[in-house]
């Protein structure tokens, strides 16, 4: 399981695992209005149906399935089914941006476009807003309080990958995790499979240097990259 926080750059590592055809298909399998959207309007909205989504059509030959998850969705399903309890064998891997700023910024970008990866369609130009930066700061801070609450219920020991370094070294995230998975060496990133691209520009650069000045020296740490 990918435990996702809006922003994370957990797509892109999905993308990532799925290319090596021995990690798993992660996709966000719980989240029906967007499986709905990318896959058909016939996904399922039933949470079994989708564990059994997660485990075939999430799946690789070897037998490895994977999802993401974000932390929200876990109250979602909770009437329904205990992914923790339905999901045999799990083991987590946490994803997190050491830049919250940036994270935030491209939180309040994708909600005023809906263009959450670069393949969605674009519903209008985003326009700056300190107030929606500010309510994605705490978005993400509520969304990593989840997955904390969910480990320590756990008692999990999830592996923990940051944003940074896949940019800096996927191949060697992508190593970690197979390591993590018991799954044996190499597992090679196909970048032919790879359709994801980074979204910040200078329009991110400048609404960070904005924020950070209305902000005062509430946000300060947050300028620490």
């Amino acid at each position: 399981m990918i435990c996702a926080v809006s922003r994370s750059g957990s797509t892109y590592l999905c993308e990532l695992l799925a290319s090596t055809l021995a990690l798993g298909n992660p996709n966000e399998y719980f989240n029906t209005a967007g499986r709905r959207r990318r896959m058909g309007p016939s996904y399922p909205a039933d949470g079994f149906a989708q564990i059994d989504i997660i485990r075939t059509i999430g799946a690789t030959s070897n037998g490895i399935y994977a999802v993401k998850v974000i932390g929200p969705q876990l109250a979602r399903i909770a009437s329904s089914i205990d992914p923790f309890r339905d999901l045999p064998n799990l083991s987590f891997v946490r994803i997190h941006r050491r830049d919250i700023l940036g994270q935030a910024i491209s939180l309040a970008r994708a909600r005023q476009t809906g263009r959450f990866i670069t393949s969605d369609q674009q519903r209008g130009a985003p326009a700056y807003s300190h107030g929606q930066i500010r309510h994605a700061i705490q978005s993400i801070r509520q969304q990593e309080a989840i997955w904390d609450e969910t480990m320590a219920r756990l008692a999990a020991q999830p592996l923990v990958v940051a944003y940074e370094e896949i940019l800096s070294d996927a191949q060697h995230v992508v190593d970690r995790i197979a390591t993590h998975m018991g799954v044996a060496m190499p597992v090679p990133i196909d970048r032919t499979l790879i359709t994801l691209s980074v979204q910040r520009d200078e329009q991110s650069v400048e609404w960070r240097e904005r924020f950070l000045a209305e902000a005062g020296d509430e946000f300060r740490r947050l300028a620490d990259r």
